[in-house]
């Protein structure tokens, strides 16, 4: 029996690693297009976008692991089954139970790790970077690109010549007033300061102010001049894990149940990859969708949920499913 454990160890690593690896990139694929669409409204370097793609990481692992441990089960189990070396081993008399056994503590492994990931590792990850979504929204608002239109500095609209790191050169800028009034500005150079991620301030040199007030134009020279920036840069305090789920109750539960999945609904995997070939189709594709959306619907559901009478439900729902489909597919049988 101690051999048999050890081949069916192996043969759903097998599966799992080879299924794990798509889904992965899968995954990761649909929240790298977020993160794309995230550079379409700020200006991204290559270290922010993984340094982005790096705060996303657990949560792709996190949705991975359910999904390939779900798929894999059914896949090793319904292999076996095919090649009929299930039915060799009941027909020699190993009980199901022994045969569950040999992937029991992996599951609980998974259980593990994917808890671990959702109550304390998810929080922070998930604070962490919407902190840092803050902090470069606010640094692609004070960077003015050369020769570029439509660029605003607070309520002024800006257009330089140059931009030589952080200084300007041949400043314009174009301000709406009240009254249908209006100013022009013209420097001869500036910088953007931004003192401790404070308050940001234009600061510029060498310059004519053109004032429209009624009829009369009004001309300033100027050698120096600070311009105000009304945007300030906000983070976020990290909340501890522990407040930070109580303020969100439905995202707790659907984290919670999902990494609950390996273990609870482990039993329900197993006996859909069981099938004797004689009487029975190998229908292992379509029990991992099923398995898919009863998993996934659920837990979404649970989300949207405040009561937390909904994920309890669902976990006695999850493991009356698993034991009947046990019971009339595999003890009965077997």
């Amino acid at each position: 029996m101690l051999r048999s454990k050890q081949y069916i160890l192996k043969t759903f690593s097998k599966s799992f690693l080879t299924l794990f690896i798509p889904f992965y990139i899968i995954i990761s694929l649909s929240n790298l297009i977020y993160i794309s669409r995230l550079s379409s409204r700020i200006t991204l370097s290559s270290s922010d976008f993984l340094t982005f793609y790096m705060f996303i990481t657990p949560d792709i692992i996190f949705i991975t692991i359910p999904l390939t441990f779900l798929a894999a089960t059914i896949n090793t189990f319904s292999k076996l089954s095919e090649s009929n070396e299930m039915i060799a081993l009941f027909s020699l008399g190993v009980r199901p139970k022994e045969i569950l056994k040999s992937l029991l503590p992996l599951a609980s492994l998974f259980t593990l790790l994917l808890l671990i990931i959702a109550i304390f590792i998810i929080p922070y990850t998930s604070q962490t970077m919407n902190n840092f979504k803050l902090k470069k929204i606010y640094e692609s608002n004070l960077k003015i690109l050369p020769n570029s239109l439509s660029q605003d500095f607070g309520n002024h609209h800006v257009f330089i010549k140059k931009n030589i790191d952080g200084n300007l050169e041949d400043v314009t800028m174009f301000t709406h007033q009240k009254n249908s009034n209006f100013q022009i500005l013209f420097s001869q150079s500036g910088s953007i300061q931004n003192p401790d991620n404070k308050r940001s301030f234009l600061n510029l040199e060498d310059g004519t102010i053109y004032q429209t007030q009624k009829e009369n134009l009004k001309i300033i020279n100027f050698k120096d001049m600070k311009l105000f920036n009304n945007a300030k840069y906000y983070s976020n305090k990290v909340l501890p894990f522990s407040e930070y789920w109580l303020r969100d109750r439905g995202k707790f539960y659907y984290y919670t149940l999902l990494a609950m999945t390996p273990l609870l609904l482990f039993l329900f995997y197993f006996s859909l990859g069981i099938y004797n070939t004689r009487y029975q189709m190998n229908l292992s594709s379509l029990y991992i969708i099923l398995s898919i959306i009863i998993v996934y619907v659920l837990s979404i559901i649970a989300k949207k949920q405040v009561n937390v009478c909904v994920p309890i439900s669902i976990i006695f729902l999850w493991v009356f499913l698993s034991l009947l489909t046990y019971n009339r597919r595999v003890a009965n049988r077997y």
